[in-house]
């Protein structure tokens, strides 16, 4: 066996007090190596994902919210580099952030204590035994970072599967021609193309797959809770009832399924998650705060004022059972405090009463009525399908920045539109959404009002 020599490339990192050398527990599975080795048990579609990666080269998870899927990858990495000789274990994810603070954080809490038996040096993003003995973490920025990788045992972790790149899943394969190759790919399924997705559809029968469902969750099985971490019966109630079972983010986040983005879906899943993760998009002679209000019009509607500065959304605030009275309160809090240079206000219904109300004490408001005629009359059968072509066409040019928030998001890619035989674009209405088992898309109209004027003419072919 080599000498535990550390290489050059190591300094400067934090590393882990304990770096001793690597004690030979030799158990052959990595669900046993789980139980002797790191003592931590497993739940069974954890047990699952690290049996099939022993036997099968390439093996793909997709799966819902708090399944574990993070913390069964950080184990099958410190079992992979333990149980060969030599051996290497690359990891990636679409962000290094997510590289060093995701699964390389649930890797360094798994070594620490069993670092006696593990032996070798641990830093912030890799652990080395010896020159040809070690796991390390890569972004997915470049894929140069991937060259040169080779040796008889290697295994590579793509975490966040469904976020990293082409060009990432092709220099991936050219590391894939080592003698004993492992691929795990593991992430939710939300996209509708890419490395990911393949490997459950077009390139099924290179990989092994693996579903993992909320509704699989020991916790969702079981009346107590007795595994800390994964997703409960409670948050599957809740998302039901705020997502509706119909919309593509609970099908992803939930069911563990790739969303069915039928032909008249308005909006791509794709396109929300990259706007809630991108960082604030700054366009020139464009930071103006700008509010946007969505007044309710029954008891379960909610109102929503929602801010934002330039094409970053910075705030969406939801208010339940309140009059209009109390709203116009609100409202005027925000105009104070933002002093936005517009502020428009659903005027349909009860709003007008809103409209009437601000602007009688004075505050410069624009009332909107959506069910209007378009400004392109041949193109959009009303305003609010103008309205949120507009936004579909921003967002699918990676213009907007909006919040994480997951009910905006599933609003948002539930929205379906049609054709009316003059073919002029109609989008479906809340009653119409109501009747799919969906909640009215109190947020998503709020953001369509707040972006109404971006663009001085939609594209019809976007």
């Amino acid at each position: 066996m080599p000498g535990n020599t550390l290489s050059p490339y190591l300094e400067g990192e934090h590393l882990e007090e304990n770096s001793s050398e690597v004690v030979e527990v030799e158990p052959d599975s990595p669900i046993a190596f789980a139980d002797k080795v790191l003592g931590v048990t497993l739940w069974e579609k954890q047990k699952e994902v690290l049996s099939a990666l022993t036997l099968h080269r390439r093996v793909a998870v997709k799966a819902g919210n708090g399944l574990g899927k993070g913390f069964c990858a950080a184990v099958a990495v410190l079992w992979f580099i333990h149980h060969h000789d030599p051996a290497i274990a690359l990891t990636t994810a679409p962000t290094f952030r997510q590289v060093r603070h995701v699964l390389w954080r649930q890797i360094r809490r798994l070594y620490r204590p069993a670092s006696g038996k593990l032996g070798g040096a641990m830093l912030d993003t890799r652990w080395e035994l010896y020159d040809d003995r070690y796991a390390m973490g890569l972004s997915a920025s470049t894929a140069d970072q991937f060259q040169g990788f080779h040796g008889d045992n290697l295994l590579i972790v793509v975490d966040e599967a469904e976020g990293v790149s082409e060009e990432i899943y092709e220099a991936i394969e050219a590391v894939m021609t080592s003698p004993e190759p492992r691929l795990l790919l593991i992430g939710n399924p939300t996209t509708v193309s890419g490395g990911f997705r393949r490997a459950f559809y077009e390139e099924r029968s290179l990989y092994f797959t693996i579903t993992i469902s909320a509704l699989e969750s020991p916790n969702f099985q079981e009346q107590a809770n007795p595994w800390p971490g994964l997703t409960t019966r409670e948050w599957v109630d809740e998302h039901k009832e705020t997502w509706g079972e119909d919309s593509p983010i609970y099908q992803s986040r939930v069911m563990g399924e790739f969303p069915e983005q039928e032909e008249n879906t308005l909006i791509r899943l794709t396109h929300l998650e990259a706007a809630a993760s991108r960082d604030p998009v700054t366009v020139e002679g464009d930071d103006e705060v700008v509010l946007a209000v969505d007044v309710a019009r029954f008891g379960s509607d909610r109102s929503v004022i929602l801010r934002r500065r330039g094409f970053q959304v910075e705030e969406i605030r939801v208010f339940r059972n309140m009059d209009t009275v109390e709203l116009a309160g609100w409202v005027v809090a925000a105009i104070k405090e933002v002093k936005p240079a517009r502020t428009y206000v659903d005027e349909v219904g009860v709003g007008a009463g809103l409209v009437d109300q601000l602007k009688k004490e004075g505050y410069q408001v624009h009332g909107v009525n959506v069910a209007r005629a378009a400004r392109q009359k041949r193109v959009f059968g009303n305003l609010r399908a103008e309205g949120f072509w507009r936004l579909r066409e921003l967002l699918a040019r990676g213009l907007i920045s909006i919040p994480y928030d997951n009910q905006l998001i599933s609003e948002l890619s539930s929205l379906r539109f049609r054709y009316d035989e003059n073919g002029r674009v109609f989008i479906e209405s809340k009653d119409q959404m109501r009747s799919r088992g969906l909640p009215s898309p109190d947020k998503a109209d709020a953001l369509m009002l707040a972006f109404l004027e971006v663009l001085p003419k939609a594209k019809f072919w976007a």
